[in-house]
């Protein structure tokens, strides 16, 4: 059975008998095993995530792909921990981070974003540049470039620009992927932040895979005070419609008040994410 764990996430392991811990952050890193390679998805803030990977036992060293999500620090924050200790992953990003940079405008402050570019020059060769294009990286395993804006956004995207050539304009995503993760009894969608919207995120997974969708793993970017509880009535009602099977398990982004209603809502198919929080794919 293929494993997929949390290594960092805002949310803290629970007290638990064995009296494991792990660190927290305001970031997201997923690492999973398939197809006996290893994949990392995003690396938090800092390095946190490689310390926690340690108290996993997982060997960052020997990681296969590293894949970054979107261009946002709480999600590059460690890559250069990541190229320090790993000398042989490919890294796969949107080519869209090439040209542009990321800012924040959150409490009327502009604040960069995006990840250091000097890694970008230092580590040239480790990088592979994706179009916006939908492509099968493994037999099993989907990058998903070209999510479309079917939907609408999340409303707490409106606090974040993108400097694209030099000009700033609300951010469009169109630098954020997913993974999709196939397998013969599960379909299953790993999206960081999902800024581009779940809806949107899992049309592109269907638009690839005619079976079911079964799980989706990551951010929803819902937070809290932004859509009204009919805002996410009518999310959820459109996965209970298009994806009946689905489960969500979501953390990071995903406000704690908007936590509960996704649950009124979806009940039973959704679980709250942690560091360390490890489930099968």
């Amino acid at each position: 059975m293929d494993i997929l764990e949390i290594l960092t996430d805002d949310r803290p392991m629970a007290e638990n008998a064995m009296h494991e811990k792990r660190l927290t952050e305001h970031g997201l890193s997923i690492y999973f095993e398939k197809e006996k390679s290893k994949w990392l998805l995003d690396t938090g803030l800092s390095g946190q995530f490689a310390a926690n990977a340690t108290s996993s036992g997982i060997d960052i060293s020997q990681v296969d792909h590293l894949v970054i999500s979107h261009n946002h620090n709480d999600h590059t924050g460690g890559l250069e921990t990541f190229l320090q200790n790993n000398s042989k992953a490919i890294i796969h990003l949107s080519e869209w981070v090439q040209e542009s940079t990321c800012i924040s405008m959150r409490n009327d402050q502009r604040m960069d974003i995006g990840l250091d570019r000097d890694l970008l020059k230092h580590y040239a060769s480790r990088f592979v540049w994706h179009p916006s294009e939908n492509v099968k990286l493994t037999h099993n395993v989907w990058l998903l470039a070209n999510i479309p804006s079917t939907y609408p956004l999340p409303l707490a995207n409106a606090n974040l620009l993108w400097n694209y050539k030099g000009k700033d304009a609300p951010d469009p995503f169109k630098h954020e992927i997913a993974l999709l993760i196939t397998g013969e009894k599960a379909n299953t969608v790993i999206s960081s932040c999902t800024h581009k919207g779940i809806l949107n995120t899992l049309e592109a997974a269907s638009s690839v895979v005619k079976d079911p969708i079964t799980a989706f793993v990551g951010g929803t970017h819902l937070r809290d005070g932004y859509e009204t509880e009919e805002d996410i009535l009518g999310i959820t009602s459109l996965i209970i419609e298009n994806h009946p099977q689905l489960h969500l398990y979501t953390g990071h982004c995903t406000g704690e008040h908007t936590m509960t209603v996704l649950k009124r809502f979806l009940t039973g198919h959704v679980t709250a994410f942690y560091s360390g929080f490890k489930t099968n794919i």
